[in-house]
């Protein structure tokens, strides 16, 4: 889910230091050139790792801007700030969320700033999308090879003459996963089949419509491993592909049964043998276990190409 292509409005804007959106009711004093923010939370025993290196990727993030010549970086959040630079101009709706906002000042135009950055984006971005219209500024964002995360560059002239740039990096992180939802490694074989309940009459593959089983030790194992790999799904509103239906139950006799969703919104149910259903997100997990059974995965979500899933027909 790249963050560029979500434009919900949701959570809060933060300060010039990384501040985490699930943290933000602890918000304190405004962060030196920024808004109103909590300061990173320190690695402890409360604090989910993720989070934290979340709020540490964002700090960073807003360090990659290249400056248009003559640009300085303001010491402190402006004020007044610009009409159209009092937030970012596209949030992601994800609870769990890292936020980090710098601020510059240019001599060049708002135009001639977003000429400069689409030809010297961020060192190790990449350009993901742009926006403009008539209830705000235009803007760029970038995106990084960190999973989930941005910087969203706004410029807009300011009171002086000069344009105010708004950098507004984000990095959204899966919660941590509870250690006693990991699952062991009793199982003496493993089975997986597809089905479509939904469009019973929609033909699957040969391979997939049977039901296979191995008692092989190293893949039940590996099986077990890919599971216990998965992470909880993001809180908040997700953008979903088309759900066709398909379905692929995953069966540890006496561990767990797993069903799992591999278009849609890729969620995956884990319900323990004797416990209660656990929700985490899928991945690419169907395609690594039907590959363990030596068949390979060749779904398509029906979107058109170069579509994600994010910002993509239904919303869950």
């Amino acid at each position: 889910m790249g963050l560029a292509a979500v434009a919900v409005a949701a959570g809060a804007a933060a300060g010039a230091q990384a501040s985490s959106a699930s943290s933000a009711s602890s918000a304190g004093s405004a962060a030196p050139g920024g808004d109103s923010a909590a300061a990173p939370a320190a690695l402890s025993s409360a604090n989910d790792p993720h989070e934290v290196a979340a709020q540490r990727e964002a700090a960073r993030i807003v360090t990659t801007f290249q400056t248009p010549p003559g640009t300085t970086k303001a010491s402190t959040r402006p004020d007044p700030v610009p009409s159209g630079l009092q937030g970012p101009p596209l949030r992601s709706a994800a609870a769990t969320q890292a936020t980090a906002v710098a601020w510059y000042y240019s001599p060049e135009s708002p135009d001639q700033v977003l000429a400069w950055v689409w030809a010297h984006p961020p060192t190790g971005s990449s350009w993901s999308g742009s926006g403009s219209g008539s209830v705000g500024p235009s803007f760029l964002t970038f995106s990084y090879p960190t999973p989930q995360s941005s910087l969203i560059v706004t410029p807009q002239s300011g009171p002086d003459g000069r344009t105010v740039i708004r950098l507004d990096a984000s990095v959204v992180w899966n919660p941590l996963r509870d250690q006693s939802t990991l699952l062991g490694y009793g199982a003496t074989s493993v089975s997986v089949v597809t089905t479509n309940q939904l469009n019973p009459r929609q033909q699957l593959p040969a391979a997939e419509a049977v039901l296979k089983t191995s008692t092989d030790p190293a893949v039940v194992h590996k099986v077990v491993d890919l599971l216990n790999a998965l992470q909880p799904p993001i809180p908040g509103t997700r953008h979903c592909a088309m759900d066709d239906g398909t379905r692929v139950r995953i069966t540890l006799p006496g561990e767990a049964t797993v069903d799992a969703n591999p278009v849609g919104c890729d969620e995956v149910t884990v319900t323990p043998q004797g416990g209660a259903p656990e929700n985490f997100s899928g991945g690419d997990l169907v395609p690594q276990i039907y590959a363990l059974f030596g068949v390979t995965w060749s779904r398509s979500s029906d979107l058109p190409a170069g579509t994600g899933t994010t910002g993509a027909f239904g919303t869950r």
